[in-house]
């Protein structure tokens, strides 16, 4: 007799499933019905919980980008540190090679998966920085008129020595640390 699992937790299997076999097969190389083979499910049970590869992957993307993002904001309070304080102790990049979707990210073969998940974390994060702009504008130890392209610029703006593969990881957060210190004038 089979035992079915609760929703969310088939649907993580289908997640975590796929991203398996995209990392190992491609993306391109991989159907829903290898998926469904995978785990020894009908296929129309994946296309329940995702009508499409594309939506399946869209979703995996954003998961791991809320994991990311999460990470980020681990160690600061961005409620009651100032921005120098988060500066200080923030870490510019918090992957690591045990999180659920790591090899699929950072494969070779699949460095356009790379990048949108670059652009998904961009995106969460911009609304977080927009907060801690205005809130250090209230305390006075800003004095940002445009708080919103600040924000951005910070954001988006880190993308290129993030993706230099040139730098260690702790020659990103050095460069990236002293250019935000400095756009902030702190």
């Amino acid at each position: 007799m089979r035992i079915s699992k609760e929703p969310e937790a088939r649907k993580q299997e289908i997640l975590e499933t796929a991203m398996k076999l995209f990392a190992e097969k491609g993306y391109e190389k991989t159907s829903i019905s290898d998926i469904a083979k995978e785990i020894g499910v009908a296929q129309g049970l994946c296309y329940r919980y995702f009508p499409s590869k594309d939506i399946l992957f869209q979703t995996a993307v954003n998961e791991y980008a809320n994991i990311l993002v999460d990470k980020l904001k681990t160690n600061i309070n961005i409620e009651q540190d100032s921005i120098k304080d988060i500066l200080n102790h923030m870490e510019v990049l918090s992957e690591s090679t045990n999180d659920t979707y790591y090899d699929t990210f950072h494969d070779e073969k699949n460095k356009t998966f790379h990048d949108l998940l670059s652009l998904s974390i961009c995106k969460k994060l911009v609304p977080v920085v927009v907060k801690l702009i205005k809130k250090a504008n209230v305390t006075g130890e800003l004095n940002i008129s445009d708080v919103e392209s600040y924000a951005n610029f910070c954001v988006y703006g880190q993308l290129g020595i993030l993706t230099d593969d040139n730098l260690t990881p702790e020659e990103k957060n050095r460069k990236i640390k002293a250019i935000l210190f400095d756009l902030f004038k702190l």
